[in-house]
């Protein structure tokens, strides 16, 4: 593919100022203050107009949705209520947050974490990067986790919007591929 190290980098550090770094830890950081399934639903349509490319957008609704049915398994007493129709990872991820008492700041980091690593083990699968260059770029990418939540605390409404074209149409692209590493 062409990518080095140095441009995985700049691409996660892009993604966290202009990409899923604002959307999504927006959206969490939205869910995390909405208190009622209307809200919550709202929200989430508002979130499936950004994730305009099908196959972000199913995987986002995907990974939320397995985190919804397990945690009503997990928490029934306080979650037996909550259904949603488009239930986007974000979305759950902070109303499960709150709803387990979690503090805002630690779960948008503990959110933006996750998605950091995911991508860098699938890099390691797809690209010539070793799990300790992964590790580099975890180590260096730390300071911009911490701005984007940071910016995200103090204005969620601001930073719901994501701005990345050319990674959104590689990605609609990847879709249509003879041959994938990853089924979307």
């Amino acid at each position: 593919n062409g990518m080095t190290k140095i441009d995985l980098e700049e691409y996660l550090q892009n993604q966290l100022e202009v990409g899923w770094g604002r959307l999504d830890l927006a959206a969490l950081a939205l869910a995390y203050e909405v208190e009622d399934g209307v809200g919550l639903e709202n929200l989430c349509d508002e979130l499936s107009s950004w994730k305009v490319i099908p196959g972000i957008r199913q995987t986002s609704l995907k990974l939320g949705g397995r985190l919804l049915t397990l945690s009503k398994r997990l928490f029934a007493d306080s979650l037996t209520e909550l259904v949603l129709t488009q239930p986007h990872h974000a979305v759950v991820f902070g109303v499960v947050g709150k709803r387990s008492g979690i503090e805002l700041r630690s779960l948008l980091l503990a959110y933006a974490q996750g998605t950091i690593m995911n991508q860098l083990v699938a890099a390691t699968r797809c690209m010539s990067l070793s799990p300790e260059q992964a590790q580099e770029i975890l180590v260096k990418v730390q300071p911009f986790i911490t701005a984007r939540v940071s910016s995200v605390i103090d204005s969620p409404s601001a930073s719901f919007f994501s701005a990345t074209p050319a990674a959104d149409i590689r990605a609609h692209q990847q879709a249509f591929l003879y041959t994938r590493l990853f089924q979307s």
